[in-house]
């Protein structure tokens, strides 16, 4: 199978990896150990979604996922473009309602779970995008000063 182009933020080291890292896509593959210490760390997230108690610590949690895959917390060479955390939260999104959908709930609860799931996945999404914010600041703004200055006269 031929590499995508997204594959290409898999090949820099991880924090915390010590393993052997790949130097081409054609040796990233699904079973290569560094991918699969992605892969823990994905599980660890999904399973601090459905098992961890919703307080300030988890909000600060859900606030550095979006953060370390900035240069700003983590890596200065692992910075994962807002589309790819998107397309991820797509991913995360589609496999809680999986799991939900196949729990046997009864129908009241199961649409509860969901919406309460959805819910806490859109807050996800705002503490990822905030991360993001600064480097794509509105061509319309203009900075003087450290003061923002609109493009267009305020009255």
């Amino acid at each position: 199978m031929r590499p995508l182009p997204c594959w290409r933020h898999f090949l820099p080291r991880q924090s915390g990896y010590e393993g052997p890292v790949p130097k081409t896509l054609e040796e990233l593959t699904d079973n290569h150990p560094m991918v699969l210490f992605r892969k823990e760390h994905l599980a660890r997230y999904l399973q601090a979604l459905v098992t961890k108690p919703y307080d300030g610590k988890m909000v600060g949690y859900l606030d550095m996922v979006g953060k370390i895959h900035t240069a700003k917390a983590g890596s200065v060479e692992l910075v994962v473009p807002l589309v790819q955390m998107n397309a991820l939260l797509g991913f995360v999104s589609d496999a809680l309602t999986s799991t939900i959908l196949g729990l046997g709930l009864d129908r009241q609860t199961e649409v509860q779970t969901l919406r309460a799931f959805n819910k806490l996945l859109w807050l996800q999404n705002d503490l990822i995008n905030r991360h993001y914010q600064e480097a794509h600041a509105p061509a319309a703004a203009v900075w003087s000063n450290g003061n923002r200055k609109s493009a267009a006269p305020v009255r």
